[in-house]
């Protein structure tokens, strides 16, 4: 009976009492323990061997108020981690490894990483703190881009852009397209040139002045003999300038819009057509097109020399 006793010990009523008031009292260890990366049985376990010493599994699943099936899981968890022992025998018995020996450095290691990601973050607050007096840069803004369809629709725009223009209209496009924009814009491109005054062609004296308070427009396109009497016309209100090699087509007014055109088909016929256009006011594609105008506006014959191919 003795030999029986020691071979299936039981748990008996002060061993009882004293788990229920060890677990009771302890319930901050095995959130502590979770916190270390254990699974709540697993420091419910571990809870237990370390205050009342080796135990068997049925001593283990009561004191640690752990479910019977959920036992030798969290058991073989505990010895993965080096954290239990497995004592030999009949029943097999488990016993808590030195807290010192395993989780003492653990916790050296978190604290030392705490630390770390401590100054991380004050570094990152301090960084944040200066770059409100540092950096002076516009936050993010969102710009506008627009699809365009149809010829009617896309001249609508254009006519919108130039007649709304104060500064500059730059335009480049092909030598239909210098015949289009006679045909269905100059008396906008005439206003926009003079400041929304309306100046008579024969007028240069009056012209030349209401050109210096008005838009600047410049209009590049090849210039042959189909187009030379347009380009000699629009040449009386306007800057056009001969381009002899191909060129992306585009409009830009005021450097704060830009429009982007092709035509579909480049002819003379300003009523119909399916060109398609992208109108957009990033100031990052404005600004780098009127900057590409200009390098290229100077190596353009003048219009001078457009006037005197016309004749």
């Amino acid at each position: 009976m003795m030999t029986s006793s020691i071979l299936n010990p039981v748990v008996n009523d002060n061993d009882r009492s004293l788990g229920v008031k060890v677990l009771a009292a302890d319930e901050f260890s095995v959130q502590s323990l979770m916190k270390l990366g254990l699974t709540e049985y697993e420091a419910r376990i571990y809870v237990v061997l370390t205050k009342m010493g080796p135990r068997n599994a049925s001593e283990i699943s009561f004191l640690g108020k752990v479910p019977r099936p959920k036992t030798y899981g969290a058991i073989r968890g505990l010895e993965s981690k080096g954290l239990l022992r497995i004592v030999p025998g009949k029943p097999e018995r488990y016993m808590a490894v030195s807290p010192n020996d395993v989780l003492i450095p653990l916790v050296e290691k978190l604290n030392k990483e705490t630390t770390e990601c401590v100054q991380v973050v004050e570094n990152l607050a301090m960084a944040f703190e200066s770059s409100r007096y540092v950096y002076t840069e516009k936050p993010y803004e969102r710009y506008d881009l627009w699809s365009v369809r149809g010829r009617d629709k896309v001249y609508k725009r254009v006519q919108d852009m130039i007649g709304e223009a104060k500064v500059n209209v730059f335009f480049t496009t092909t030598a239909n397209g210098l015949v289009r924009i006679y045909k269905a814009h100059s008396e906008v491109l005439e206003k926009a040139a003079n400041g929304l005054v309306r100046i008579y062609k024969a007028h240069s004296e009056v012209l030349e002045k209401a050109a210096e308070r008005g838009a600047k427009v410049r209009v590049a396109a090849p210039i042959n003999q189909t187009n030379q009497s347009v380009a000699r016309e629009l040449g009386e209100v306007i800057e056009v300038r001969n381009s002899a090699g191909p060129m992306v087509k585009f409009l830009t007014a005021d450097s704060a819009e830009i429009i982007f055109t092709e035509d579909i088909p480049d002819d003379t016929n300003v009523a119909t057509g399916q060109d398609v256009a992208t109108w957009t006011n990033d100031p990052l594609l404005v600004k780098a097109h009127e900057k590409m105008f200009d390098q290229l506006w100077p190596s353009q014959p003048p219009k001078e020399v457009v006037r005197a191919k016309a004749r």
